[in-house]
């Protein structure tokens, strides 16, 4: 990612805007439009930069600042899109200087908690009218040269021992992003549950939101489903900005669409008043060699809305950390970021049960081998299922459900803890 306009042009801003290592979050509008515009704070050597995004549309613009001599304005250059001719020299190789859609001119009131101005389109000259209030801050990468980088959300809480868990407080910027309303699918009812898969349109892609779960309260389940809608929908949003050259646009196709070739998709596998698991699939590209294909269960506590890792549920599982230590998992604040390896008794156990496939995937995929390297575990309705997970591209074919054991018969597979979130198994 590169910042093509940070040696050319710098803004400086009054106290109360955002202090070192800081970004701060505004929302309001410009014309009748509604946006939301994030601002970093002076890296080491004086400069700032930002982004903004329409909420009707989603994808982050890149935003650089110019020198004034009011401590209380601030005039920003916003980017134009790419394309070959724009952002390409006749020789085909990108260029340095990013090409300027617009200019921004704005004044802050009440020690940085508003900011009004003009925006202007450099070209036609057309002006519209900036209202912004200020709506959170965050702590970003103080050691990231390039401020666009620092701003990416993927940064949230790295490099500290906290639970990988977005919030509000930890991406108020993206957080807003997502605070509008999702066209609503299809009501599913089971029984005295219900939930209903609600769609993005700016991304494509649906994701599940409870309505009911017995007499459990859906509100901790739907903050975790909501964040975990987020973390789906920031590659799209991602891909969406490299547009720019500011986010890294180099000219290949994927640049500028939501990445998810096909869309994403998402289901709901297990659904109780205990416990709560999706399914996340689909194919993404955004450049590169070839696409990201992936398959993911996820699961969490319905009661309080906290993830949980299934293998955690499960005899037979060790867990280690990054420096490859045996670790109880009950000790780490997010089982999440261990790996989970099988014991050899599991090992065999699934070898010996398993099914099999026809002679030519048996000898292609080696799947005593996938086993010891990629089993993993999900609830499907009332079902335990050992799948593969977490293969390359080159073998990502091999990706299969193994064994399927109905959940009435898996009191010997899990552990005390994983006993009790299942219904059939309290007689």
């Amino acid at each position: 990612m590169r910042l093509p306009l940070a040696a050319l042009i710098v803004f400086s801003f009054g106290t109360g805007v955002a202090h070192s290592a800081e970004a701060v979050t505004y929302v309001g509008s410009i014309g009748s439009l509604p946006v939301i515009l994030e601002l970093a704070s002076p890296g080491a050597d004086g400069l700032r930069a930002g982004r903004y995004a329409y909420l009707a549309k989603g994808g982050d613009i890149p935003l650089h600042g110019m020198k004034v001599k009011d401590p209380d304005a601030m005039l920003l250059s916003e980017e134009k899109p790419c394309t070959e001719k724009l952002c390409k020299t006749d020789d085909g190789d990108v260029i340095d200087v990013a090409p300027i859609a617009a200019e921004w001119n704005l004044k802050a009131e009440g020690s940085g908690e508003r900011l009004l101005g003009t925006w202007r389109d450099k070209e036609s000259g057309k002006t519209l009218q900036v209202k912004l209030v200020k709506k959170g801050k965050r702590t970003i990468s103080d050691s990231e040269p390039d401020l666009l980088a620092a701003l990416d959300p993927s940064y949230a809480l790295t490099g500290t021992d906290q639970p990988m868990v977005l919030s509000k407080d930890s991406l108020p910027y993206d957080f807003l992003k997502m605070d509008r309303p999702f066209k609503q699918g299809v009501t599913t009812n089971l029984g005295d549950r219900s939930y209903r898969m609600d769609e993005d349109s700016r991304t494509g892609l649906s994701y599940p939101v409870v309505l009911s779960i017995g007499k459990v309260d859906p509100a901790p389940i739907n903050r975790y489903l909501a964040q975990q809608r987020l973390q789906l929908a920031l590659s799209a949003f991602s891909c969406m900005a490299r547009a720019y050259l500011g986010f890294g646009w180099s000219g290949q196709d994927a640049e500028g669409t939501s990445g998810y070739d096909g869309g994403g998709s998402v289901t709901v596998e297990h659904l109780t008043s205990r416990l709560v698991g999706i399914a996340e699939g689909g194919s993404y590209w955004c450049g590169g060699a070839h696409p990201s294909n992936f398959g993911d269960h996820r699961l969490a506590d319905a009661r309080t809305g906290k993830a949980l890792v299934p293998e955690t549920l499960l005899r037979g599982w060790t867990a280690t950390n990054g420096d490859g230590t045996v670790v109880d998992p009950s000790t780490v604040a997010d089982p999440s970021l261990l790996s989970f390896g099988p014991s050899e008794s599991l090992i065999q156990f699934i070898l010996k049960n398993r099914e099999k496939f026809d002679d030519e995937t048996e000898k292609g995929c080696g799947y005593e081998d996938l086993i010891r390297s990629n089993l993993a575990v999900y609830f499907n309705a009332d079902n335990l299922v050992f799948t593969l997970q977490g293969l390359p591209h080159v073998i990502f074919a091999c990706t299969d459900d193994l064994l399927t054991v109905p959940l009435k018969d898996a009191r010997p597979l899990l552990t005390e803890e994983g006993d009790g979130y299942f219904e059939v198994l309290d007689l």
